[in-house]
């Protein structure tokens, strides 16, 4: 039997694809869209975001006619002297979306991994292997 693998610059690619994808939602829907109703989500950036710091937040609510807008301030606290430092928030967004990106990256490995292997998947019905 002729085992057909998919091309090692084809696979390279749609993981490129995949992973700036992953990102890309993980930045934009997990930490700006639910971090902004939920900040206490975005709190997976502390050790990034401010260094042997605390990372703490204030959270804004609008309601303008019949819509409700939330937004977050951070800040990283020093413990020790209780000073208060504000943060640009695209920097809380922009590491803990990476780090929701790269989760969401791995789970859709997985998924396709599996997919691709299971009983009605391509490498199983004389399809294409993955590797």
């Amino acid at each position: 039997m002729n085992v057909k693998k998919v091309k090692t610059g084809t696979l390279i690619t749609g993981l490129l694809v995949g992973l700036i994808f992953s990102v890309f939602i993980g930045i934009v829907g997990g930490s700006m869209g639910l971090g902004s109703r939920f900040p206490q989500l975005n709190l997976i950036a502390q050790p990034f975001a401010c260094p042997g710091k605390q990372l703490s937040y204030t959270q804004h609510v609008s309601e303008i006619s019949t819509a409700t807008y939330w937004t977050v301030t951070w800040f990283c606290v020093d413990e020790q002297s209780g000073t208060r430092a504000e943060l640009d928030p695209n920097t809380v967004f922009l590491y803990a979306g990476s780090i929701y990106g790269l989760v969401l990256f791995v789970v859709l490995l997985s998924l396709t991994y599996l997919y691709w292997n299971s009983s009605i998947g391509p490498a199983k019905n004389d399809g294409l292997r993955l590797w």
